[in-house]
C-alpha cells in the first residue's frame, strides 16, 4: 500500500513552532514539530500527528459542527492578525 506522504506533494506551511502539511487528495492535514538534524547529519521530521479529514466528514452532525466551530475560530484569529499586520505595514 502506497503511503500518501510518499505519493502526494503537500501544501506546506512552516511557522516557528509547527510545520503544517495539507494533502488534499489523501484528505489529511498533518501537524509536526520543527525538523531537526540527528547525530549522523540526517534531517528528521519532528513528531507528527495527522487529522483524517475523510473520517471527520463521515462523523455525525454534532462532531462536524464542533469541528467547524474550531476551524472558524482559527480563521477569525488569522483574519484579525492579518488585519492588524496590514495596519502596521
Amino acid at each position: 500500500m502506497e503511503k500518501y506522504w510518499e505519493s502526494e506533494s503537500p501544501m506546506t506551511i512552516t511557522t516557528g513552532s509547527n510545520v503544517l502539511q495539507y494533502y488534499p487528495v489523501a484528505e489529511k492535514l498533518s501537524v509536526s514539530r520543527p525538523g531537526w538534524t540527528d547525530a549522523d547529519g540526517n534531517e528528521r521530521l519532528g513528531k507528527t500527528v495527522a487529522l483524517n479529514i475523510e473520517a471527520l466528514l463521515e462523523s455525525g452532525v454534532a462532531t462536524m459542527e464542533a469541528a467547524r466551530e474550531v476551524f472558524a475560530n482559527i480563521i477569525a484569529s488569522i483574519d484579525a492578525r492579518l488585519e492588524l499586520l496590514g495596519k502596521e505595514g
